[in-house]
């Protein structure tokens, strides 16, 4: 309780150096909390797309479809393999287009027999679908690798200009916590020395200022995960009413990442005020 009253008494006492570190805790952890999120939800969209991804080999006339089936099932790229008979793909084309089906009698169907394929490991679909197309019988090849393999791309480049980002910000958080403890210790030169010549530890001493970095990094932090909370589930709002079938991360994901968020704010304002009290309270200076 003595520390935290004495954190309590500094960060009244110097109110503009607290609302200053205050405020660019907030804007870092912001940014941190709201970056992660997306950062998260666009990793939730590449694996859905890759757990959609499959191959389609297209057939010749001759073919002999199942045994190529059965070549491609021993395959140990191939998590499932399977025969869709130009009949059942011109059933399934009707369903999507019903007008198809009034011309049904006119017309020769122009479909071939298609092997459709998943791959145990999506990311090698390129190698894959080229390995198919080399098979005696296949005509030609299709996959839908590209669009993910360009977003996998474009996440990884996000994924490494956030990080820097976001090592900025808990580097200017620290630093701005330690100016924060250093002026308090300023403030209490006297009264620390005092403590000091009568017996307190230098544990005993630095308490009130660890607590004092903890609470402001805390506060800045509950204040963030609110914003961040609310900012999140308007921009999922806004693209499930847009994408529907696009995943948005669920209930327990954001709590998950709130509960991280806490822990760093925790870590970053008790680090930054140690090493500022740590730094500042030599015996010598006292």
């Amino acid at each position: 309780m003595y520390a935290l009253s004495q954190a309590l008494r500094s960060l009244r006492q110097h109110l503009t150096s607290t609302l200053a570190t205050f405020f660019t805790a907030l804007v870092s952890f912001s940014l941190l909390f709201l970056l992660g999120l997306v950062l998260w939800n666009l990793d939730r969209v590449v694996a859905s797309l890759e757990r959609e991804l499959e191959v389609a080999a297209f057939l010749k006339p001759e073919a002999q479809a199942t045994a190529i089936l059965n070549e491609i099932k021993t395959w140990p790229e191939v998590s499932e393999a399977k025969l869709q008979t130009k009949e059942e793909a011109l059933a399934t084309l009707q369903l999507d287009y019903p007008y198809l089906a009034q011309a049904r009698e006119f017309i020769q169907n122009p479909l071939p027999d298609t092997i459709r394929l998943k791959l145990t490991d999506p990311q090698q679909v390129r190698e894959v679908g080229r390995r198919v197309a080399r098979i005696e019988g296949v005509d030609s090849v299709e996959y839908g690798g590209a669009l993910t393999e360009q977003l996998v791309r474009v996440l990884a480049g996000l994924r490494v200009a956030v990080n820097i980002l976001i090592v900025l910000l808990l580097l200017d958080t620290l630093f701005s916590v330690m100016g924060t403890i250093r002026l308090s210790i300023e403030n209490r030169r006297e009264e620390l020395r005092v403590m000091q010549l009568v017996g307190a530890t230098r544990r005993f001493i630095q308490g009130p200022f660890v607590a004092e970095g903890t609470l402001l990094t805390l506060a800045a932090g509950l204040v963030a995960l609110g914003l961040g909370v609310v900012s999140y589930r308007f921009l999922a709002e806004a693209l499930q009413n847009l994408l529907p079938f696009v995943p948005v991360l669920a209930e327990g994901d954001l709590i998950r990442a709130a509960l991280a968020m806490l822990v760093l704010a925790v870590l970053l304002g008790a680090t930054g005020a140690y090493l500022a009290s740590r730094a500042n309270l030599r015996e010598a200076d006292l």
